[in-house]
């Protein structure tokens, strides 16, 4: 490759020289032409016999004009020289005297060139005419291409008195440069001012036309490789300062490489010997390092367990690891079809403020192309009529295809039917964000023909808010029976964070901080009560009391992290449980039983006699976890001990938290009554202790997987 190139430099180099060599010649060779003519036209001028008195007044010294203008001849691509006076209807040639029409229609038929045309260049021309060369009939000879140089003397002159006709054979202007045997295959070319071709060594169908002088002439280079009529040409062309004409020169590029190709096939030739030389010397060198062959031999029948034939050793070196291969595909099927539960528990790690940063999450998501490319992340929830729940895929699939430039976002699967979230990051602006939405909301509604309601929580450039982000589109969505499904429901439309001044979260979280501090699990525990005293009774929005509870937690799985207390973190509920409290009673109990899991790791204490007294709380439980007061306080009360030791202890004896354990008891007594009996579901839900009929509705769902109705009929 090194030679190749190095062969390629110095003849593409000669090339270029020489080709500049035959421009240079080719354009000092016509420029000299041209100048040799306006000479003679200079001579002329200033000859006695062919001045227009001597011409007109006597015929000898018409005689002797001829006789002038015939001495004028000096160059063999000249093939005559006619003089016109203006005025007069002749022309004195080198060769005879000719009436102009004469001359046109029968001794010089040209194929372009009119009578009309030649009597108008000869007698107004004030500049120098070439014209291309063209194909003329001429009087007792062969037909010949002719280039006719028209000019009107005196040169430069405002009102010449007469016009002088150079008329030129066109191979025998080229004929100087012997073209033959330096380009037999190429050509050589002459264009004038205005792109047209003024002479060729051959004529070809490319040079009809202006296409090939525009393409020729666009550009910087000089030089560059053409396709025409199929063959390939390395063109060369320059323009000359004194006439103005460009000059080209074509070679076909086979005949450029044909010097390299000879050179490489040298080449070729001795890298062949030298890689037969290589390759019996390799082999030499592999005879005698076979023994790590053999080893691995071994070794595969070490781990096959049988005995193989040396002539199939490779065979079964191969097998093995053709087996691996197959083990690693498989592991990536399995990878593969399990991709779609790595994405939700991302997703859902994500919620809980797993992450602090982009780099970090994305780290993680790019084995399976969960990338969050922009520095803004918000929460979407759609919520749909119960007729669009067959439709949940495609409609997923939809909002999918909305995803551009500046907005990217992946779907986490919902336990709700009739609900389906969407985690999304975009760069745009904050006009440009709620453009998308509206248009995302007008084109599911308009595919699907139904109303669609839309929560749209805020964007946050903090990876750790997203789960506050899911709050508020969750709370958002809420809103849909006073905002209507008409268009996407921003959360910061809704002015959600106007509270009571009882409780302000901002104070609440900075007193937290300040005994988290102190790390006493009393002092925490106390706080803390108080703190979900004051929720019960403060009036929030439920909103703002998870938005306070999610901060609050937050705070606590910073603080165990900080003191590495990391058996507490296991026990804290993450955002998604958050939306399943619908009371203040429920999300203060919440708190309490996560301050609880807090404080046991600070404490670790252990009852005495830890069998008993879990047997006396579960019955105590069991007898009042219909009361409508009932609470996690209220055991801890009833049996003397802290709310923290109680968690705690409930949950190292049964493997479940209190909450949980009331909850199923409810759901399983709620089951009996929805069996045994005809009383409404509102009847059933404050037997078993709850206060909320669609909080109690949403709960049995979830752990049933039916509505309390549906299991009525089901079991009924």
């Amino acid at each position: 490759m090194t030679g190749y190139d190095q062969l390629t430099n110095i003849v593409g180099g000669e090339v270029v020289r020489n080709n500049q060599a035959l421009l240079n010649k080719l354009q000092d060779e016509v420029d000299r032409k041209l100048i040799l003519m306006n000479r003679i036209a200079g001579q002329i001028t200033s000859d006695s016999e062919l001045s227009p008195y001597g011409l007109t007044n006597d015929f000898f010294n018409v005689y002797q004009g001829k006789k002038a203008l015939e001495s004028k001849v000096v160059d063999d691509s000249i093939q005559e020289i006619a003089l016109h006076i203006r005025g007069t209807d002749y022309l004195f040639s080198s060769l005879s005297i000719y009436k102009l029409n004469q001359f046109i229609d029968e001794y010089y038929r040209y194929s372009a060139w009119t009578a009309k045309q030649l009597n108008d260049d000869l007698n107004n021309l004030t500049k120098p005419l070439m014209r291309p060369a063209e194909d003329v009939k001429i009087e007792g000879l062969p037909d010949q291409r002719i280039v006719t140089y028209v000019v009107p003397i005196p040169i430069n002159s405002h009102h010449p008195y007469g016009t002088i006709l150079f008329l030129l054979k066109e191979d025998a202007l080229l004929k100087g440069l012997n073209l033959e045997l330096s380009m037999p295959e190429g050509n050589a070319l002459v264009f004038d001012q205005n792109g047209r071709v003024l002479a060729a060594q051959k004529q070809a169908d490319y040079l009809r036309g202006s296409a090939f002088y525009d393409k020729l002439v666009s550009g910087e280079s000089q030089y560059r490789r053409m396709t025409i009529q199929h063959t390939d040409y390395v063109v060369s062309f320059q323009k000359s300062d004194k006439s103005g004409f460009t000059y080209v020169t074509m070679l076909p590029e086979s005949l450029l490489v044909a010097p390299v190709n000879h050179a490489i096939w040298q080449w070729a030739s001795r890298m062949a010997v030298i890689f037969l030389a290589g390759c019996a010397l390799v082999y030499l060198v592999m005879v005698f390092n076979y023994n790590p062959v053999k080893r691995l031999a071994m070794l595969v029948e070490a781990i096959r367990g049988q005995s193989i034939r040396k002539a199939n050793e490779f065979e079964a070196i191969g097998s093995v690891i053709h087996d691996m291969a197959d083990s690693n595909r498989s592991l990536g099927r399995k990878l593969e079809e399990n991709r779609f539960a790595i994405k939700e528990h991302l997703l859902a790690s994500l919620l809980k403020g797993e992450f602090e940063s982009a780099e970090a999450f994305n780290k993680r998501g790019e084995e399976i192309d969960v990338i969050l490319p922009f520095k803004k992340t918000a929460v979407l929830i759609l919520e749909f009529p119960g007729s669009l729940v067959p439709l949940k895929n495609n409609l997923t699939e939809e909002v999918d295809e909305q995803f551009g430039d500046e907005v990217v976002g992946y779907c986490k699967d919902s336990l709700e039917d009739r609900r389906t979230m969407f985690i999304l990051s975009s760069g745009c602006s904050t006009e440009a964000w709620r453009m998308w939405m509206d248009h995302l909301h007008g084109h599911l509604t308009a595919v699907f023909q139904a109303p669609i309601a839309m929560g749209v929580g805020n964007r946050y450039e903090e990876l750790a808010q997203v789960g506050r982000s899911y709050l508020e589109a969750s709370t958002a969505i809420d809103y849909k029976l006073i905002k209507g499904n008409q268009r996407a429901i921003f959360f910061e439309e809704l002015m959600a964070h106007d509270h009571a001044d009882v409780l302000n979260p901002r104070l609440v979280l900075e007193d937290l901080d300040l005994v988290l501090q102190h790390g006493e699990a009393v002092r925490i525990a106390d706080a803390v009560g108080q703190i979900a005293m004051r929720m019960k009774q403060s009036g929030l929005t439920l909103f703002i009391a998870r938005e306070l509870c999610f901060d609050m937690i937050r705070k606590f799985i910073g603080f165990t992290e900080k003191r590495s207390l990391g058996s507490a973190n296991g026990s804290f509920p993450d955002v998604l449980t958050l939306t399943d409290y619908t009371t203040l009673d429920e999300i203060a109990d919440l708190l309490t039983t996560a301050c609880a899991s807090l404080c046991d790791s600070l404490e670790a204490r252990k009852p005495v006699s830890p069998v008993a007294l879990i047997e006396q709380i579960t019955k105590y439980i069991s007898r009042h976890y219909g009361d409508y007061d009932f609470s996690v306080q209220k055991i801890a009360d009833h049996f003397s001990l802290s709310l923290s030791y109680l968690s705690r202890y409930f949950k190292e004896q049964t493997g479940r938290t209190v909450m949980d354990y009331m909850n199923e008891l409810r759901i399983d007594q709620a089951k009996r009554l929805l069996q045994m009996n005809d009383s409404t579901v509102k009847d059933v839900v404050q037997q078993v202790g709850y206060s909320d009929v669609s909080s109690f509705i949403r709960k049995f769902k979830q752990s049933v997987g039916v509505t309390p109705g549906e299991y009525r009929k089901q079991h009924q």
